[in-house]
């Protein structure tokens, strides 16, 4: 089993979100790059995001503009249909799993525009994240690096995360990276 080869969609109030890369504005997740909020990553040429993009498992989050036809719902509703990406729809927030699909995601670039924060949309991006990688039966790992406090709690209480500590090699296992070109400025 792995992760949904369908978009996923869930719907809440005004708001919605799609796992369907189709929905993603490249202007959009650049443009958030580019804003403070966004403090681990920085604007890439767009030919270089959508690699990124067709490379991950991407999170969508969007407001209805025209609500008028749209439901209000409350809560997860998956796999719901929705129509192709059109002008109704302004992308407010983005989460991308780096994986293999089955067996490791590395949860990075989650966020909410800053005046749509408040409102439990960030949480609800991360239980529309547990809601797909809970069932996946050889997942060993889903890991993400924070440096709030706030995030940290709350990806505690809705994915069970836990600070991993390291030590030693003679401990076990250590988390251990470099950092690149970009991650040096």
């Amino acid at each position: 089993m792995s992760l949904p080869t369908q978009p996923r969609t869930w719907k809440r109030d005004n708001f919605l979100v799609s796992t369907d890369k189709r929905f993603l504005s490249i202007a959009a997740i650049n443009g958030a790059f580019q804003q403070d909020l966004i403090y681990w990553a920085n604007a890439v040429p767009d030919e270089i995001l959508q690699q990124i993009i067709d490379s991950s498992f991407c999170f969508g989050l969007y407001r209805k503009i025209n609500t008028a036809s749209n439901e209000n719902t409350s809560g997860l509703n998956s796999g719901d249909s929705v129509s192709p990406p059109s002008d109704n729809l302004e992308q407010i927030g983005f989460a991308r799993l780096i994986t293999d699909n089955i067996t490791f995601a590395y949860i990075t670039d989650l966020y909410v525009l800053p005046e749509y924060q408040g409102f439990g949309l960030g949480g609800w991006i991360i239980d529309c994240l547990d809601e797909v990688l809970e069932p996946l039966p050889y997942l060993r790992w889903a890991m993400l690096r924070t440096s709030m406090l706030k995030s940290q709690e709350s990806y505690e209480k809705r994915l069970g995360m836990e600070v991993l500590k390291s030590g030693s090699i003679a401990d076990g296992p250590v988390m251990m990276g470099k950092r690149g070109r970009a991650g040096r400025a």
